[in-house]
């Protein structure tokens, strides 16, 4: 559902590898950084196609982060105080990790280096599929029924239909959302900008 769960006993070892890539998920990116800045070859075509995605994922977690709020930047194990179904997460339980990938897979296109963006794309769904079963068996520890029968109805990923722009929920508003994506809004800058000069500098 969110970034950030509450610890529970007797984890399987599914559940020990998501919590582990859980709690690296702030470093498991730098591979990936490190490589395109070594490969990249951004042209137009991937620089176009890859700030697409960029601005989708970013977009699409601001707009779940306003539903969700402080438990989205969570470094602790905590799943907030009630379950969230509004929203993006009406529709899919894991709305702020299809932005994350959005975003991922953009960076890796921006690169233009196809090979790094198969490997980003695999390697993304390996490492959330490992943390998105973690997450689910500590908010079944604490929600219990009510989010067994979230699962049931609304898809981990991908939406069983798309709502209709008029039947879109919105926020109140994006205060905190804008607020908390900062960081993220200047990590994605500093990074596409660095693949441009390099680029730009490998071609000339």
């Amino acid at each position: 559902m969110s970034e950030a769960s509450a610890g529970v006993g007797g984890k399987s070892l599914t559940v020990k590898i998501g919590e582990w890539f859980f709690k690296s998920r702030d470093y498991t990116p730098i591979p990936l950084i490190i490589l395109l800045l070594v490969f990249c070859k951004a042209n137009p075509l991937s620089t176009t196609f890859g700030l697409f995605l960029i601005a989708f994922g970013e977009l699409f977690r601001i707009y779940s982060v306003a539903f969700i709020g402080t438990v989205s930047r969570t470094r602790s194990h905590s799943t907030g105080q009630k379950l969230i179904t509004t929203g993006p997460f009406a529709y899919v339980r894991n709305p702020l990790y299809v932005g994350n990938f959005g975003i991922t897979a953009g960076v890796a296109m921006v690169g233009g280096v196809t090979w790094i963006f198969v490997a980003t794309v695999l390697l993304f769904c390996l490492q959330y599929h490992f943390i998105v079963r973690f997450e689910e068996d500590l908010l079944i520890e604490r929600f219990g029924e009510e989010y067994a029968e979230f699962m049931r109805t609304t898809p981990r990923w991908v939406p069983k239909k798309f709502p209709k722009l008029v039947d879109v929920e919105w926020p109140d508003n994006f205060s905190y959302s804008l607020k908390s994506e900062k960081q993220t809004l200047r990590t994605i800058f500093a990074v596409t900008l660095l693949l441009a000069i390099i680029s730009t500098y490998k071609a000339s």
